[in-house]
């Protein structure tokens, strides 16, 4: 079933869009608790248990359950331009301004398949990840855990109904009232705009207009 069609918050599910805990859970650490809007730091290991044991539920009673992940992997797949745009359109979201980190993390993200860019945008870049930023600013061993981090982790992206909201045929793309969650709105932007089951829902509000 491809496109949008929801006129019931009661009636009988059909398909879920869901998205599996990941590393980003690893990378929240005390002093971005508060910053990245949790109370307390959640196992990922129970975290997947969890999950996984839901999504079969869901899956049990004839409900069709897609991931974000792998949706907006597809769009990647498409071709090497959006791949690029996504990239340039990340690091502009996660404030990587100074031209050479930029110039690293590029290189870096474009070494990565589809699957493994989607996952290491979600849950946060850390800098010895990347060989030339290493012992840039600082030595790393000098550094506070969350200093290791380039981009900071997405730990909200299983909320995945706060993205967008399906309304009849279309959707409404949100614009959220905290910049750290706001980042996480990138991956359903590149999928009503790009995938094939959904590039031409029309879109009722969109991420770039100005009110939240």
């Amino acid at each position: 079933m491809s496109g949008i069609h929801v006129t019931s918050e009661i009636g009988p599910l059909k398909k879920v869009l869901l998205h599996r805990p990941g590393k980003e859970l690893l990378n929240l650490t005390p002093d971005t608790l508060e910053e990245l809007l949790f109370d307390d730091i959640p196992f990922l290991e129970d975290a997947m248990k969890e999950h996984d044991a839901f999504a079969n539920v869901l899956r049990e009673n004839d409900v069709e359950v897609v991931y974000l992940e792998d949706l907006m992997t597809e769009v990647l797949e498409l071709s090497d331009s959006i791949k690029e745009e996504f990239i340039e359109q990340f690091m502009e979201e996660a404030d990587i301004h100074s031209y050479k980190e930029r110039a690293y993390l590029s290189r870096y993200l474009n070494s990565l398949n589809q699957k493994e860019l989607v996952l290491k945008t979600m849950e946060g870049i850390r800098r010895d990840s990347i060989p030339e930023l290493k012992t840039e600013p600082h030595p790393l061993k000098n550094l506070p855990k969350e200093e290791f981090l380039l981009t900071k982790p997405m730990p909200n992206l299983y909320f995945t109904r706060d993205n967008f909201a399906s309304v009849g045929v279309g959707v409404d793309l949100h614009k959220m009232y905290s910049k750290t969650r706001n980042r996480e709105c990138i991956y359903s932007e590149y999928i009503f705009k790009y995938h094939k089951d959904y590039k031409d829902v029309p879109k009722y509000y969109k991420r770039e207009y100005p009110w939240h």
